[in-house]
Parts: structure tokens; C-alpha cells; sequence
């Protein structure tokens, strides 16, 4: 009777400590399903906000609500490359010419965070201090084209030969779980201003 009672305890405990290990490995991933989803909910939630900022701007690229002060020799883009653009818009329609410039940062400007390739998407209008619009940027690449489909070499040399333009850009998590980041891409095939043509 004491030898069965013994094989009895050992088989329990046994058993216990697998039901133990299998529930504490159910629970870690249970903790990383929800660390991952959280994680991909949150940035999938700043592309869709970042798209509906750049894609607003950059619509109203060359619009001014008095079109009087847009002459045929204005430059409706100053300046632009595959990580930067300025250009000429009337931001709240007030009739005055504004300046929007689009740049991002080097990744040495967020070395304080683990992810080695998340850099700052700044928005600067006019005169005033750039601000940050994303953290989380790790992929911010502009394409240009003139009025015949074919790709103008960066940095753009005459940006009035721009007709339509490509934006792309991912972000990333500033930390990773498992050495893993979780990222989101967005991308705008052919965007064009109805008023960049007006040059």
C-alpha cells in the first residue's frame, strides 16, 4: 500500500507540473498575442491618421482660395527630393500663400529608442518650428513624374516638371518584443494636385 501511495504522489506531481508548464506557456502566449495585436493596432491606426494628413496636404498642393495670387511663373514646388518636398498652399484657406515642407530626420535623432531605424517625419509651415508628426518612421521614400509617366531623378532639378507623385512611407514599433518590431506600410500610387498643373 505505501509503494502505490508513493507511485501515486510522483505520477500527481508529475502531472501537476506538466498541466503547470503547459498553462504557464499558454499564458505567455496569450501575453504576446496581445502585446503583438495592441502593438499592430496602434500603428496601423498612425498610418491611417499620417495617410489622411499627407494625403489632405498634398492635394491642396498649388490651391489658393484667392487664385489671383498664383501667377503662370509661380513655383508651386520649391524644392524636392525622395525624402523631402516644399511647396506653395493656402493651409486654412484664408487666401494668403503658405509653405509646406515635408522631411525626415536621421536616425540618429531617436538613438535613445532600441529600434535602429526609426527616424522623425517632420511638417513645418511656413516659418515656424518643424513639428513632429511621427516617431515611428522608418520608411519615408517620395517619387516624382512629369506629365508622361517617366520617373525624374532625385533630387528634382526642375520641379515644375512634376505632374504626379508617389508616397510611400512605414512605420515601425520603437520597441521590440521577441527582437521582432511590428510595422505598417502605406502607399499612394499617383497622387496629383488638381492645381499643380496650373504652372
Amino acid at each position: 500500500m505505501g509503494f502505490s501511495t508513493i507511485l501515486d504522489i510522483i505520477g500527481a506531481t508529475l502531472i501537476g507540473g506538466l498541466l503547470l508548464l503547459t498553462m504557464n506557456r499558454l499564458n505567455q502566449r496569450a501575453s504576446e498575442t496581445n502585446i503583438i495585436y495592441g502593438s499592430d493596432k496602434n500603428l496601423q491606426l498612425e498610418v491611417v491618421q499620417l495617410a489622411d494628413l499627407i494625403e489632405n496636404d498634398f492635394r491642396k498642393i498649388g490651391y489658393c482660395e484667392d487664385p489671383a495670387k498664383i501667377s503662370d511663373s509661380t513655383n508651386i514646388i520649391i524644392s524636392a527630393d525622395a525624402s523631402q518636398i516644399k511647396f506653395i498652399t493656402d493651409t486654412n484657406r484664408d487666401g494668403n500663400l503658405d509653405t509646406l515642407e515635408y522631411f525626415v530626420s536621421d536616425t540618429s535623432a531617436l538613438s535613445m529608442t532600441k529600434n535602429p531605424r526609426d527616424r522623425i517625419l517632420y511638417r513645418k509651415h511656413n516659418s515656424a518650428q518643424p513639428i513632429n508628426i511621427s516617431s515611428d518612421i522608418t520608411y519615408f521614400y517620395l517619387r516624382y513624374f512629369d506629365a508622361l509617366n517617366i520617373e525624374i531623378s532625385s533630387p528634382v532639378q526642375n520641379p515644375r516638371t512634376i505632374n504626379y507623385m508617389e508616397i510611400s512611407f512605414k512605420v515601425e514599433d520603437s520597441e521590440a518584443y521577441n527582437e521582432e518590431y511590428s510595422e505598417a506600410y502605406w502607399q499612394q500610387v499617383r497622387l496629383t494636385s488638381r492645381n499643380l498643373r496650373k504652372r
